[in-house]
C-alpha cells in the first residue's frame, strides 16, 4: 500500500509541476507588479486575470477534456481525426468570441476590469484566443505521456511571460499595457513552439462531424461545473470590484496570490489524484487506501500552511536594494493569507472524495456540489464584504469550499463509504487556526512548527504507520 501512495506521488509531482508553472507566473511577477503598479492599477490587471480564468471555461466548452479523453482512447487515424477537429473547431470559434469581445470592449471595458479603457479589453481578447491554440498541442503531451516536454513547454511559457512583462512594463515604461502586451508576446512565442506537435498530427482531411458531434456531447455537460469552479475562484474579486473599488481589489488579489500555494498543491496533487484512484477505485483494498492518502495528504497541507502563515510577513517586507519583495502599499495584504490557505485545505478535502462520486457513478453530481459553493460564495461576499471589506471576502471564500466539501461527504458516503480518520482531518485544522492566533518570537514559531509535525506523529498516526516510520529510522 505504502508502495501505491509513492507511486501517485510520484505521477503528481511530474503533472502538478507542470500545471504550477503556470499558476506560478502571477504569484512570480507580484514583486514587479507591487512595487510599480498603485493599488488601484493592481486591481485593474487582477481583474483582467479573473476574466481570462472565466472566459477560457467558455471558449473550450470542454473540448479540452473531450480531447484527453478521446485521444487517449483512440489509435493511429482516429486520434488525428479528434485533434484536428477539435483544433480547428477552436481556432474558428476563438475568432468569432474574441472577435464578439474586441466589437464590444467600449461597453464590457467599466464592468468586467473597473477601467475606462477598452484597448486592455480588446488584447485580453487576443491574449485567450492565442492561449486556447497552443494549450491544445500540451493536452497532447500530457496525453501522450511525455512530461519533459510537457514540463518543458510550461517553462518555456512562464519565462517568456515574466521576460517580456518585465521588458514591456520596466523596460519600454508602457505601465499596465506593458502586461497584456507581454503576454501577447508570450502567447505568440508559444503557438511557435507548438507548430512542430501541430505538424505531424493537424490533418484537415480527417475533420468531421460525426467526430465533433460525439465531442460536443461528451464536452458540454462539464461547462456548468466549469463556470460555477470559476464563479467560486472569481466571485470575491468582482463583488470587491462593484462593493467597495478597484484598490481593494489589488490589496486582496495580492494577498490571495500569496494563498494560492495552497491551490497549487491541492491541483498538483490531483494531476496524479484522478487516474489513480480510477485505476484502484475496484480493488479489495481501495477504501482504506484513499483514506490513508486523505490522511497524509491534508497533514502535509497543514504543515505548509502554518509554515506559510508563521512566515507570510517577513516574506513580503524582504528587501531587495531598494525595493521589497512586496511594495509597501500591498504588506496588509497578508492578513487574508491564512484564511484563503484554509480554503484551499477544505478543497483538498473536497477532491479527496472523488473516489466516492466517481466510483458508483454519481458524476451527475458534480455541477450541483459546485453550484452549492458558488451560490454560497456570491451570497457570502454580498453580506460580508460591505461589513469587512477584504477579510469578509476571504471568510466568505472559506465558508464556501467548507459547505462544498461537507456537501459532498453527506452525499456521497452513503454510496461509497471511505473510512476516514477524522483526526487526521480535523488536527490540521486547528492547528491551522491557531496559527492565526499565534504571536511570539521566531523561536516561537519554530517550536509551533516542530510541535505540529511531533504530535500529528502521536495524534493522528495509527500504530502500522508509527511502526514504519520507527523503523525507517533504525
Amino acid at each position: 500500500m505504502f508502495e501505491q501512495i509513492k507511486k501517485l506521488s510520484l505521477q503528481s509531482l511530474v503533472y502538478g509541476v507542470g500545471h504550477i508553472m503556470a499558476r506560478l507566473i502571477t504569484f512570480l511577477l507580484l514583486p514587479l507588479y507591487t512595487n510599480v503598479f498603485t493599488t488601484e492599477e493592481y486591481g485593474v490587471v487582477s481583474l483582467a486575470y479573473a476574466f481570462i480564468g472565466f472566459a477560457l471555461i467558455l471558449f473550450r466548452y470542454g473540448t479540452d477534456t473531450a480531447l484527453m479523453k478521446f485521444y487517449i482512447d483512440s489509435d493511429g487515424k482516429d486520434k488525428n481525426a479528434y485533434f484536428s477537429s477539435i483544433w480547428s473547431l477552436q481556432l474558428l470559434t476563438s475568432l468569432v468570441f474574441s472577435g464578439a469581445l474586441i466589437l464590444s470592449a467600449p461597453f464590457l471595458t467599466p464592468l468586467l476590469l473597473g477601467s475606462t479603457d477598452p484597448f486592455i479589453l480588446k488584447m485580453i481578447a487576443i491574449i485567450i484566443a492565442l492561449d486556447v491554440l497552443w494549450n491544445i498541442p500540451v493536452l497532447i503531451l500530457r496525453a501522450e505521456e511525455r512530461p519533459s516536454m510537457f514540463v518543458g513547454m510550461n517553462l518555456s511559457n512562464v519565462i517568456a511571460t515574466i521576460v517580456f512583462n518585465i521588458y514591456f512594463v520596466i523596460f519600454l515604461g508602457l505601465g499596465i499595457d506593458g502586461v497584456f502586451y507581454g503576454n501577447i508576446v508570450a502567447s505568440s512565442l508559444m503557438n511557435i513552439i507548438a507548430i512542430p506537435i501541430l505538424w505531424n498530427r493537424l490533418k484537415i482531411k480527417y475533420c468531421s462531424k460525426e467526430v465533433l458531434k460525439k465531442v460536443f456531447n461528451f464536452s458540454l455537460p462539464f461547462v456548468p461545473a466549469g463556470l460555477f469552479t470559476m464563479i467560486m475562484e472569481l466571485a470575491d474579486r468582482y463583488l470587491l470590484e462593484w462593493l467597495v473599488g478597484t484598490s481593494a481589489v489589488g490589496i486582496y488579489s495580492a494577498g490571495y496570490k500569496l494563498g494560492m500555494f495552497g491551490l497549487l498543491m491541492v491541483m498538483g496533487f490531483n494531476m496524479g489524484w484522478t487516474p489513480f484512484f480510477l485505476k484502484k477505485g475496484k480493488e479489495k483494498d481501495a477504501k482504506e487506501l484513499f483514506s490513508r492518502v486523505t490522511c497524509y495528504f491534508l497533514g502535509m497541507f497543514g504543515f505548509v500552511a502554518i509554515f506559510l502563515t508563521l512566515t507570510m510577513d517577513d516574506l513580503v517586507q524582504l528587501r531587495i536594494g531598494n525595493y521589497s519583495f512586496f511594495g509597501e502599499a500591498f504588506w496588509s495584504s497578508t492578513e487574508i493569507v491564512p484564511i484563503i490557505l484554509l480554503a484551499y485545505f477544505f478543497f483538498g478535502f473536497y477532491v479527496l472524495q472523488m473516489p466516492a462520486v466517481y466510483m458508483p457513478e454519481l458524476t451527475k453530481w458534480v455541477p450541483v456540489y459546485r453550484a452549492m459553493g458558488a451560490a454560497a460564495n456570491v451570497l457570502f461576499n454580498i453580506y460580508f464584504i460591505p461589513k469587512y471589506g477584504v477579510l469578509g471576502a476571504a471568510w466568505s471564500t472559506m465558508a464556501a469550499y467548507a459547505i462544498m466539501s461537507i456537501t459532498v461527504y453527506l452525499i456521497s458516503h452513503k454510496h461509497y463509504t471511505i473510512p476516514f480518520r477524522w483526526r487526521g482531518i480535523s488536527f490540521p485544522i486547528v492547528a491551522m487556526i491557531g496559527a492565526m492566533a499565534l504571536q511570539g518570537s521566531a523561536l516561537v514559531e519554530i517550536v509551533y512548527l516542530l510541535s505540529y509535525v511531533v504530535l500529528w506523529f502521536f495524534i493522528v498516526a495509527d500504530a502500522k504507520e508509527k511502526q514504519a516510520l520507527l523503523n525507517k529510522l533504525k
